[in-house]
């Protein structure tokens, strides 16, 4: 498993028992860890969780949490968090529903054939309804939520970096060849 992959599977540990999560784990298993039980790697990944937690700056907390996090609290507590630091001409309301769904993105098949959980209502999801009333062009709209989700993106691959780096210096992740 890439380093990459490791860091979601740290971020996802608490989620145990979510299909999801799950997922992670098994993919860990048919790469062999160690000789290691599979409570023993969710426990270890849980500490290495908490290490990330304690040692990173607020906003790659909450990006990487946001962007790849399980639970619904804990993913709307990280989305709240990030809204007031991201710097854009956009009014607030429309700064919401940027950052909600960059961080929930529209899944291909919500119908019914897919899982709607974590996904919004369809309707947030239409760029119309994020303008504050005054009739703010649909050009400008689309040019704001490009820059806002650019910015998350961004912000995103700094906590990707930042996080994998980390582990790297503890030893607990091996440095990937380039």
């Amino acid at each position: 498993m890439s380093n990459l992959g490791t860091l979601v599977r740290i971020i996802v540990a608490g989620s145990e028992g979510k299909a999801a999560s799950m997922a992670w784990v098994d993919e860990a298993e048919k790469s062999g860890f160690g000789g290691m039980s599979r409570h023993a790697l969710f426990e270890l990944d849980c500490e290495y969780r908490a290490l990330l937690h304690r040692a990173m700056i607020p906003r790659h907390w909450n990006a990487l949490v946001a962007y790849y996090g399980l639970d619904a609290r804990e993913k709307d507590q990280a989305i709240m968090e990030l809204i007031p630091v991201i710097a854009t001409h956009a009014h607030h309301h429309f700064k919401v529903h940027a950052v909600f769904t960059w961080a929930k993105p529209k899944l291909a098949g919500r119908d019914g054939k897919r899982s709607t959980v974590g996904v919004l209502r369809p309707e947030l999801y239409d760029l119309v309804t994020w303008d504050d009333g005054k009739g703010t062009p649909d050009r400008t709209m689309r040019y704001w939520r490009k820059g806002i989700h650019g910015t998350l993106n961004e912000m995103r691959a700094e906590a990707e970096n930042a996080a994998i780096s980390l582990l790297v210096d503890q030893g607990l992740l091996e440095k990937e060849a380039a």
